[in-house]
């Protein structure tokens, strides 16, 4: 396979999981906002525009923007780069150039979701269809990927159109999990902020029915970043990236560099990390996976 097929397929991947990401964030945070009104913009949209990647280009912005316009913002802006329409739109041009590795299923399935959000993404903004709408996305999203596990046969390019999406799933994960202190004085009770970020991944039920029926902050850090066996958790994440790994060739560094980083993971004590704050482990977990996608990169996507 070409190194330029690989990195497209790739980043695939992540764009059509952030895409997801991106819908689940703004339907958690819609809710979370509707019960606890007076929670203000700190944990609202701003922190959610932090947790996307898209502060920088935002602060740009002179004009101070609604509720309506943030949301505009992380779903459909075109300026936004991180924008769920900006993800589907880069997925879709990556899968475009690459229509005869994958079923024409996955074609029609991406396309349908980019005319949806073309036809549909105004009315979604408001908060009367917004659930609704990201519902769809969602649906949308987990589609492709159906098609994809369903009807791909297992060779390389399966392999990097997943290992992208697990790479983007561990970034997430880490993404969610930096939890400020300042988070404790906005008035939302420790439990609600838990079972937010639970939700944010879809984890809720997986949580109450393996770890706990009650949300409890430690456990539901250490099922996010420890579990092996929840699809969405980082150390899954990991699993999953060193697995298709396996099939390709020069994979003993980026193997290597898994390994430590579980063990960093394994190896740190979830209730003192909830007490000193968890952003600067955060940030070494980002930069650990930072290093793991360069290592891949420089391995498979760069070469002549």
């Amino acid at each position: 396979m070409l190194s330029r097929v690989a990195e497209n397929i790739y980043w695939m991947g992540r764009y059509l999981e952030r895409a997801e990401n991106t819908a689940r964030l703004v339907n958690v945070t819609s809710n979370l906002l509707l019960d606890q009104p007076g929670l203000g913009e700190e944990y609202g949209w701003n922190r959610l525009i932090t947790i996307t990647g898209c502060a920088a280009a935002y602060a740009q912005r002179d004009e101070r923007m609604e509720e309506s316009d943030r949301v505009k913002w992380l779903l459909i802006s075109g300026e936004n780069l991180s924008s769920l329409l900006s993800s589907v739109n880069f997925a879709r041009e990556n899968l475009r150039c690459m229509r005869a590795i994958f079923p024409q299923e996955c074609w029609e399935s991406i396309n349908d979701l980019s005319i949806f959000l073309r036809d549909q993404g105004e009315s979604g903004i408001a908060s009367a269809q917004r659930v609704t709408f990201l519902a769809e996305v969602i649906r949308h999203c987990q589609t492709v990927v159906g098609i994809m596990i369903g009807t791909q046969s297992r060779g390389a390019a399966f392999h990097f159109f997943r290992m992208g999406q697990h790479m983007e799933r561990a970034d997430m994960c880490t993404r969610i999990l930096d939890v400020e202190p300042v988070l404790w004085q906005t008035g939302i009770g420790r439990d609600t902020l838990w079972l937010s970020l639970l939700r944010s991944v879809s984890g809720e039920h997986m949580y109450r029915h393996h770890v706990n029926p009650r949300i409890n902050g430690v456990q539901v850090v250490t099922f996010l970043l420890k579990d092996r066996s929840f699809p969405r958790s980082f150390n899954y994440c990991l699993r999953e990236v060193n697995r298709c790994l396996r099939i390709l060739d020069n994979n003993a560094l980026c193997e290597q560099l898994i390994q430590r980083t579980e063990r960093i993971v394994e190896k740190r004590e979830i209730a003192s990390l909830l007490e000193e704050g968890p952003s600067l482990f955060m940030d070494d977990l980002q930069r650990e996976l930072k290093h793991l996608h360069d290592l891949i990169a420089g391995i498979y996507f760069l070469k002549q």
